[in-house]
């Protein structure tokens, strides 16, 4: 009988004690409940929501970083691509949240280039605070949105290019419309994704983004950009009907949380500066069953 070598382990590079590139992977799997739509639905079986939470993790931490760790940002994104390195060169990790993502990578057979895109979409935010034409915004949805969107079909053995292809509408649409939900807060960060072009169009002034209270410009601005994002959402929505059983049902979900907000920004008369408008629990419902029922 031949031994098998045992696959070399690997102690995060990430500094200890804990930062934001090492975080409390259950306090990211609980933010999963914030999000606009249900990251992994209870209905699932475990191991499909172990998976997809395990994506998300990584998702959220390089967001994380990219948003808000003190210091070099860049340096703590190296050090995550230095991780991933790990995970397809075969080491074991001990970190958990590295530990679960090499088992979803594995079982999967998931390819490295959604990950790099998602760290490549960080590193754009160091740099890049403004964005021209609603073109250049999804070109960087390609990178900030899309990939995760590529995962979910991996961890469901569903990717395709047709499929692929909806889903980068349905991520680009979920993107933008978390993006109008939060100008306030992105304005504060030194960030705003309303492209330059559509602020100029409707008279929108960037100090008008950091009012209180929306004035009539602002509004008719969201107001535009909503419903641009709503229809490239109801275009993708497409993918539902090619997927079938567990992939059905999570995609579905996806697409009825951002229905949900879009509706949510239209119930607060596109007013995103007084509050951050929610989707209400009782439309995303009523929207999957749309959605599961063959409705786009």
């Amino acid at each position: 009988m031949v031994d098998t070598p045992a696959r070399p382990s690997w102690t995060t590079s990430l500094p200890q004690p804990p930062t934001p590139a090492s975080p409390d992977v259950a306090a990211l799997h609980r933010r999963a409940g914030s999000e606009n739509f249900t990251v992994a639905s209870l209905l699932l079986p475990p191991r499909i929501r172990r998976r997809l939470l395990s994506v998300y993790a990584f998702a959220r931490l390089v967001d994380d970083i990219g948003d808000e760790a003190p210091g070099d940002r860049n340096a703590l994104l190296d050090k995550v691509e230095r991780d991933i390195d790990r995970i397809y060169a075969g080491y074991v990790a001990t970190d958990r949240l590295w530990a679960e993502l090499t088992v979803t990578v594995h079982e999967c057979g998931i390819p490295r280039t959604p990950f790099d895109r998602l760290v490549q979409a960080n590193r754009r935010d160091q740099q890049v605070k403004r964005y021209r034409t609603f073109d250049d915004l999804l070109g960087y949805c390609e990178l900030s949105a899309n990939p995760v969107g590529h995962l979910v079909l991996h961890v469901f053995d569903a990717m395709s290019p047709e499929r692929a292809a909806l889903s980068d509408q349905v991520c680009s649409a979920l993107q933008v419309l978390e993006h109008l939900q939060d100008v306030a807060e992105d304005r504060r960060n030194g960030r705003i994704y309303l492209p330059a072009e559509d602020l100029e169009r409707f008279g929108v002034r960037e100090q008008d983004l950091a009012a209180s209270k929306a004035n009539r410009e602002v509004r008719a601005l969201i107001a535009f950009e909503t419903q641009r994002t709503l229809r490239l959402l109801d275009e993708g929505a497409a993918i539902v009907g090619t997927l079938r059983g567990l992939a059905r049902l999570a995609v579905a979900g996806y697409v009825a949380g951002g229905r949900a907000t879009a509706a949510a920004i239209v119930n607060a008369r596109f007013d995103v500066l007084t509050t951050t408008p929610r989707p209400r629990k009782s439309r995303t419902v009523a929207e999957l069953a749309r959605s599961l029922g063959g409705g786009r």
